[in-house]
This record gives structure tokens, sequence and C-alpha cells, in this order.
């Protein structure tokens, strides 16, 4: 036993003394954990702001039949006191009744609006902030050209463009306009704002549709009533009291209920964030150590260390437990110190000490092990399987891909049946439970525990009967 535990120290000592190992278990997969944490999660804050989103409101529409724009409409709600709030709107009692309970976030709270007509546009091309000299002002499409490329500068996260014809071709009008034509408002958005782009498509969209839902229960309405009781009945329809609320501005309040990312009670998205990531690069990277920890037999054999214990008064059974027993340990402390690590930066980014694993020790400490155990049998199949270091270098890599891409360790998660078959997903979706106060991971540890005998035991038979000293 003592020749074992001497093997297995030597194992252990030589990998934690090596800086570039270090590097690779350790630090590598913490830096790319607290990265993505940080880019993905914020600041450590609970939530992602989603305010003042700035907008260019451009609109070219033309009024219709009735002597208003839809167009009018979308600047009236986005921008505050611009001309289009003078519009005055068929009133709707449904709005106008009092409304306990908290107030709703407006889009005015949402955005930062304005109404992007020619002058701006000359303004911001003779400030300098934009070189936009190929179109001539007086049209347009020089407004539209310059609302882009201030779009793309980042000046504006997006650029809403109201065609002249959106009125004519959505309003309904018996007689008059009968029938409802395509159209649509272009939603040019900055690609370097994913989150906000899809906010301003999604205002647009829902404004747009609201305007064509009222317009196609109007012509529903009048179709129906025409043909039960002539065209004479249209002419008492009371506009105002039927379809008020179709088109009252109230009806576009939006709502926005703010919740910090699930997994994580008062740490937010990016503790939430680390946990995902953290526990699935721990896993990846540990698969390397294991693989690598043995690969190190045959690096042994090749320099003649290996030979020189066989020929020694020690066992080659007590010689293999030695090696395969360092690599389990290692793995062990190095899923250890990134645990702690990980801890140590949630702690940091939420400005104080915060155990971001969840409180149930001992079910951690066994799903540590488990882990480590599935890792490090995994490291053993796969060195038993090669006939070299070379390789081992390249099946370990390919391999290890696969596992993590399944797993979830590079920030996406397959469909469960694809990610069933990584140990990465047990592993990691264990943690990302423990971290919630879900403590149901009995499934998870036995996947883990039966992965890995299975293959720690394989890869040891296949190791006595494949690997020759020589």
């Amino acid at each position: 036993m003592r020749k074992i535990l001497t093997i297995a120290w030597k194992e252990i000592y030589t990998t934690f003394t090596d800086r570039n190992l270090v590097l690779i278990m350790v630090a590598s997969p913490l830096v790319l954990s607290t990265i993505v944490a940080l880019a993905f999660g914020g600041l450590g804050s609970g939530d992602v702001p989603i305010a003042d989103i700035p907008i260019a409101v451009v609109n070219h529409d033309q009024p219709g039949p009735l002597g208003f724009s839809y167009g009018s409409i979308f600047v009236s709600l986005l921008v505050p006191g611009s001309s289009g709030s003078e519009i005055e709107l068929p009133a709707c009692q449904l709005f106008e009744q009092d409304q306990s309970g908290p107030a709703a976030v407006t889009l005015f709270d949402l955005t930062e609006a304005v109404e992007f007509d020619e002058s701006m546009a000359s303004s911001l091309v003779a400030s300098g902030e934009l070189d936009f000299q190929h179109l001539v002002p007086g049209n347009q499409a020089y407004v539209e050209g310059v609302a882009k490329a201030a779009v793309e500068r980042g000046i504006y996260t997006a650029a809403l463009i109201i065609p002249e014809d959106f009125t004519q071709r959505i309003s309904y009008l018996p007689m008059v306009h009968p029938v409802l034509e395509q159209t649509g408002i272009t939603v040019y958005a900055n690609r370097g704002s994913p989150i906000a782009s899809e906010v301003v498509r999604s205002i647009a969209e829902g404004i747009t549709n609201q305007i064509a839902a009222g317009n196609i229960a109007m012509a529903s309405s009048f179709e129906e009533l025409q043909a039960s009781f002539g065209p004479a009945s249209l002419g008492q329809v009371d506009f105002e009291s039927a379809f008020g609320c179709a088109f009252s501005p109230a009806g576009n309040t939006v709502g926005l209920d703010s919740q910090t990312i699930e997994g994580s009670s008062d740490g937010g998205a990016t503790q939430g964030i680390l946990v995902f990531v953290g526990s699935a690069q721990a896993m990846f990277f540990a698969l390397f150590t294991a693989q690598f920890g043995v690969l190190g037999l045959h690096n042994e054999r090749r320099q003649g260390t290996l030979q020189r214990m066989v020929v020694s008064p020690t066992p080659r059974s007590a010689i293999l437990a030695g090696n395969l027993g360092g690599v389990f340990l290692t793995v062990v402390f190095q899923l250890l110190v990134l645990i702690l690590a990980l801890t140590l930066v949630g702690s940091l980014l939420q400005g104080r000490f915060d155990f971001i694993w969840g409180d149930n020790l001992p079910l951690l400490a066994g799903l540590l092990l488990s882990v480590a155990l599935a890792v490090s049998g995994f490291g053993i199949l796969l060195a038993a399987i090669v006939r070299s270091p070379e390789q081992g270098n390249i099946l370990a890599p390919i391999t290890n891909m696969a596992l993590g891409v399944l797993g979830g360790a590079f920030g996406f998660t397959l469909p469960r049946i694809a990610g069933a078959f990584s140990l990465v997903y047990w592993g990691r979706e264990a943690f990302q439970k423990l971290a919630e106060g879900d403590t149901d991971i009995g499934l998870n540890l036995l996947v883990l525990l039966i992965q890995g005998a299975l293959m720690y035991l394989l890869g040891v038979w296949l190791f006595n009967r494949r690997f020759e000293v020589a």
C-alpha cells in the first residue's frame, strides 16, 4: 500500500509542479468561464437592463382617407412631445377605467426615440459624425441612408423606416379601400446589440400587428353587417365606441417583469452563467488531465522509467494502481480547485462572499467524487485503446470536443436525448441543480458512477492485456 501511495503522490506532484500543466488545468477553464459570464451576464447585477434604447424613427407615411397617418401614431407612441402626439384617436372606455396596481413600463421608458427627418440627417452630416456625401439632400433616400449609417456607426441601435404608403395600404374603409394590402415597417438594426435590436423589432411588430388587427376587425365586422342587414347598416355604426380600443395608444403599454436568471436566487445572470459554463468547462479540461496522466505511462515505457520500476521489487499491480490512483486524485484536486476559484470569482463580482454551488456540501462532495471517477475512467479507457502517445494526442482532443459539445461546455445546449450520451452533461446538470437548491441528483450520480466504474474496469483490463513492458 505504501508503494501505491508513493507512486500516486509522484503523479500528483509531477502534475502540479508543471506550470504549463497547471495553466491548462486550472487557469484556462477559469478564465474562459469568467469571460463568458461577464459577456452574457453583466457585471454581477441581478438583471440585464433594457431601457433607453436609441431609435431613429424615419416616417415617410402620408395621411390616408381619414386625414391621419398610422406612421404618425408610431411616432406618437415612441417619441415624447412629437407632432404625432397631437393626433386625436378614438377613445376607449376600457383603458379609461381606474387601474390599480403598479404602473406598467411604457415605450417612453423602454426607448429613447427621435423623429429622424432631413434636418437631423443634415446636422449629423454637417457635424462630421458621418461621412455621407454620396447622396444629395432633399429626398427620402438621403434621410434613410443617413439613418442607416448612424445605426452602423452606433449612434442609434435601430432605425424604423415607415414607407409613404403605409396608411394607404393597411387602412380599411368601406367602398373606398375595402381590401387590405401587404405592407410593413423596415427595422434596420445594429448587429452589435442583438438583444436591444430584437426588442426594437418586437416593438415595431407589436404596433403594426395592432393596427392591422384593428383594420381586420373593422373589415370583418362591416362585411358581416352588410351581409346581414344591407349597406344601409354601415352608416349606423358608431366607429369610436365600436373600434376605439383597437387603435387606442393606451393598448400599446409595454409591461416588463424583470427576473434573475434561473439557477441563481440572488446572484443574477453572471453567477448563473458561471455555474453553467464553469462546471462544464471544469469537466472538459479534467478529461485532458485524466487522459494525459494515463498516457504518461506510454512515455515512461519509452523513456525506460517504467522498466526500472518493473524490475524493482514492486508488483505490476501496485505500479498500475499507483498511477491510476494518482490520476484520480489529481482530477479530484483539479475539480476542487476550480470549484473554489469559481466561487471566489462569483463572490468578487457580487461584492460579497457567496458560495454559488448550493448549501448541500455532502451531495456536492459526492458529486465531485462521482465526476472524478467518470472523467478518470474515460481517460483510462482511452489510454488503454491507443498504442502510443501520438495516437492519444490525436484521439483525445477529438473525443473531448465531442463530449464537450454534447454536454454544453461551450455555452449552448443540445436536446437532452443528445446530451445524455456525454458524461459532461450529467455532471454539469447536477452542479446546476445543486446551485439552484435542487437536491434531486440521484440519477446523475448513478449514471456517473456506473459510467466511471465500467470504463475504469474495462480500461484496466485492456491496459493489463495490451500494455507490455520491453
